[in-house]
């Protein structure tokens, strides 16, 4: 099994590996000549904070996302958003709802597909849309959509919930009563009270308050704990080929940590004909993390060499205020232009997870 599927599972999703060298909370020992450390001073030039979940992180300028690269959810409902103008979201929204409309089941019982439209409170720009889960799924089962305007960020949300009082679940519902109530009353109030949590915000902008960022939105606290979890990917101009990749989430809780699954990857390295780079603890900002550099084959069977690095934060004692965080960088090919070599690479890695921090405010 190669390094593509192999590392990338543990490095990416910290499902990984742990290690033989120990350097407990000491960098990398390395040593740049003066055209590598030229070509790291330019990497790294206008480095500027970024707010991920909770944490904060400074990278270079020249790292950008998008919404294709960024996967939320807040208690298991996805969020998604777009920087748009207002005529643009208002089209948008327009479309869509002539599009539910337009819906077809394929019982014809479970029409209309769109059941209500709700306006937002006063003072949001948006509309909330009650329609049917699914077109083959009766229409008991129902999803509430929320199209949020705001600060010039168009916002979407999908809440499921449940109708099922029509009398043609009348039966149904005296066998399995919870599946065949109505609960969209409460999964409204719900979604609103979220909604109004929401404002968006400059990619850059780092909220003093408590609450979760995406890069271009701010989902401030409420009154309860909520499940979170945020994937986001930056890329840098000039660098085609590298990218540094975010994980976090306040739920899951691996039972074993990066350092403690060495067995496992030292065998996956193997395989992959890669080899360790560097391992080891390390504290960061007062958090304790652990990390792993390594490089080996990529698996795509032309034999071309990657760099992948990792380091995990909180992934045995993840919860409510302690999330955790996994980091990864990854660079396919080793050398060539638009390449980091193994020193700039570990030299990059090393100054920007060393800013690494838990945002002050976040709870």
């Amino acid at each position: 099994m190669k390094l593509k599927k192999t590392l990338a599972v543990a490095v990416l999703l910290a499902a990984g590996f742990a290690g033989w060298c120990w350097y407990s909370f000491l960098p990398p020992q390395i040593t740049l000549n003066n055209k590598e450390r030229v070509n790291v001073e330019h990497f790294l030039q206008e480095m500027k904070p970024r707010c991920i979940g909770r944490y904060a992180i400074d990278l270079p300028d020249t790292f950008t996302t998008d919404p294709a690269n960024v996967m939320a959810f807040i208690n298991k409902s996805p969020v998604r958003y777009k920087r748009i103008y207002r005529p643009a979201f208002e089209q948008k929204v327009r479309l869509r709802e002539a599009a539910l409309k337009e819906e077809k089941t394929l019982n014809a019982l479970d029409l209309p597909f769109l059941k209500k439209v709700y306006s937002l409170p006063v003072g949001m720009e948006g509309v909330i849309f009650e329609r049917n889960d699914s077109q083959s799924r009766p229409d008991s089962a129902r999803v509430l959509e929320a199209h949020l305007y705001t600060n010039g960020v168009a916002v979407e949300i999908e809440f499921k919930s449940r109708n099922g009082l029509s009398s043609r679940y009348n039966d149904d519902r005296q066998s399995i009563p919870e599946l065949y109530g109505n609960n969209v009353p409460q999964r409204l109030a719900e979604l609103i009270n979220l909604l109004t949590r929401i404002s968006g915000k400059k990619e850059t902008d780092i909220p003093v308050v408590p609450g979760f960022c995406l890069p271009e939105i701010f989902i401030a606290d409420g009154q309860e704990e909520q499940e979170e979890s945020i994937d986001v990917i930056y890329k840098p101009s000039g660098y085609p080929m590298l990218k540094i990749s975010f994980d976090t989430d306040n739920v899951s809780r691996p039972g074993s940590s990066l350092l403690e699954r060495s067995v496992l990857m030292k065998q996956k390295i193997s395989e992959a004909e890669g080899r360790t780079l560097d391992n080891g603890e390390r504290n960061i900002n007062g958090l304790y993390a652990e990390q792993w550099l390594a490089e080996g084959n990529t698996g795509d069977g032309i034999g071309e060499k990657a760099f992948r690095f990792a380091v995990n934060i909180h992934e045995k004692t993840a919860g409510p205020t302690t999330p955790r965080l996994s980091v990864s960088f990854v660079q396919r090919g080793l050398e060539g232009n638009g390449l980091l070599s193994e020193n700039e690479a570990i030299s990059v890695w090393q100054t920007i997870t060393d800013t690494l921090r838990m945002r002050p405010g976040a709870y």
